[in-house]
């Protein structure tokens, strides 16, 4: 039986303990030598020496493919810790029919370099940054003045999940939850005018209402049902539209839209090319897909870190 750790006692108890796993941890994916040196006062007396193998961590090949994107754009890589949540969060989506369903994934939280927490996990993309926006292991802030992201996603051209009467945004909030503003304070929206599409999923004014337009259904609720955590607007079929937040709000379809066929923002709103009615919400987790049920929905949220 081989010896994998060396431990000295002091009055029979336990005081200093050499675990040999331990001189692995943090060693780089593949071959090594540890090297064993027994010292009397300066001379040494032994040595020895064993050649041992880490093995490369294996990963989803989705999260692989986020990996390698950061490598080929010469973006830095979370740390091992990172990349394990990051793996596991992936296989939980897989597992419930979530990534299937998602044409956007974006984690903005964790403790990765900012480029990589840019990079759309789906589409394999980093989106733009605009303005005044903060960073935290929690997420992207917006400032409500000038902050605000490019997701890069025209529904029209670039929806593949999200379609007309299919449609869902859902937002991780971490700060500052929808409420009463002066004006109207943006999640997720574009406008392209009338022949262009409608979406916007934020708060409104002096009532506290709360939007839900997706596809050209201009829903409010009053008071906003927004809360910390996930908050999903939804269009599951060509007659509803779905609120998700502290409660569930069910809307009538009203109103008539193609798909927006303009890049959709994040924090503000997409005035057929310039960001408006911006937010200083804080978002950890961004999904923009087909529409998820109820159920989905809780399971996305347990599901997030």
């Amino acid at each position: 039986m081989s010896v994998n750790k060396i431990v000295t006692k002091v009055d029979g108890v336990i005081n200093k303990e050499l675990n040999f796993n331990d001189l692995k941890a943090g060693l780089a994916a593949g071959s090594h030598t540890i090297t064993v040196e027994a010292f009397n006062g300066a001379t040494l007396i032994s040595t020895q020496t064993k050649n041992i193998t880490i093995a490369a961590a294996s990963y989803d090949s989705d999260y692989q493919a986020v990996l390698d994107y950061a490598t080929t754009n010469s973006i830095a890589h979370p740390d091992s810790a990172q990349k394990t949540i990051d793996n596991q969060l992936i296989l939980d989506l897989k597992s419930n029919n979530l990534w299937a369903k998602a044409d956007v994934f974006i984690n903005y939280g964790g403790t990765a370099d900012t480029a990589f927490r840019r990079i759309c996990w789906k589409r394999l993309l980093q989106v733009d940054l605009f303005g005044g926006l903060t960073w935290s292991t929690d997420g992207i802030e917006g400032n409500g003045t000038n902050g605000y992201v490019n997701l890069k996603f025209n529904p029209f051209t670039n929806g593949v999940n999200y379609a007309f009467n299919n449609a869902g945004i859902t937002v991780n909030i971490k700060k500052n939850v929808l409420g009463t503003f002066a004006a109207p304070k943006t999640l997720v929206g574009g406008y392209g005018g009338s022949t262009a599409g409608y979406t916007l999923f934020g708060g409104s004014t002096s009532s506290g209402a709360q939007y839900f337009i997706i596809n050209g259904s201009n829903n409010t609720t009053s008071p906003s049902i927004g809360k910390l955590g996930l908050n999903g607007v939804y269009q599951p079929n060509s007659t509803q539209v779905i609120g998700r937040g502290s409660t569930t709000v069910t809307f009538t379809k009203a109103g008539i839209s193609p798909l927006l066929d303009l890049e959709v923002f994040m924090l503000a709103r997409n005035l057929e090319g310039v960001g408006d009615l911006f937010s200083d919400e804080r978002v950890k987790h961004l999904y923009l897909g087909a529409s998820l049920s109820e159920t989905e929905h809780n399971t996305l949220e347990s599901i997030l870190p």
